[in-house]
């Protein structure tokens, strides 16, 4: 059944294009099935979103038949500390602050944080507060997220409040 349910996420995936999966999966969970997904997308995640897509694998769930037994679906936003997980991500987010931990040392330390410089196949270049920049190769990395700034949400906000009271105006 997990993996019918696992066929399920994957269906569910192509309905939404421009939605990137994170993570997904099916796990037992007192006697039923749990089908998760954790989501991202330009612009953000709202819970219309999570519902439309807990929506679509209910729909796709339920085809399955009673075959399926009982379930719960679970659709979550990555949040503001997004998870960093692959080099695009890391190429995407250049400029924004991410705290990186690694599997070994580099530069006599463990744990980074600070502006992403640049990006490619192999690393990642961090100007790290007290390490200055640092290259950390994509396997040292045990875990590596955003850090969430809610100063430039309000920089943001304060943009976008300008530009609809100047489409206003015309």
């Amino acid at each position: 059944m997990i993996d019918r349910f696992e066929s399920v996420l994957a269906a569910v995936r192509s309905d939404f294009p421009d939605v990137e999966v994170l993570s997904s999966g099916v796990r037992r969970e007192r006697g039923a099935f749990a089908l998760w997904m954790t989501i991202d997308r330009e612009g953000g995640v709202d819970t219309v979103l999570c519902e439309r897509i807990s929506h679509a694998i209910d729909r796709r769930a339920e085809a399955l038949g009673d075959s399926a037994g009982s379930y719960t679906i679970e659709v979550a936003s990555a949040g503001v500390d997004r998870p960093l997980l692959l080099p695009a991500h890391y190429r995407r987010f250049a400029g924004r602050e991410a705290r990186i931990i690694t599997r070994l040392r580099i530069a006599n330390r463990v744990e980074f944080s600070g502006t992403i410089q640049e990006a490619d196949e192999e690393k990642v270049r961090i100007a790290d507060r007290y390490a200055g920049m640092v290259d950390i190769p994509y396997a040292a990395v045990k875990r590596a997220n955003l850090v969430y700034d809610p100063a430039s949400d309000l920089k943001r906000a304060g943009e976008n409040a300008s530009k609809r009271a100047r489409s206003r105006k015309r």
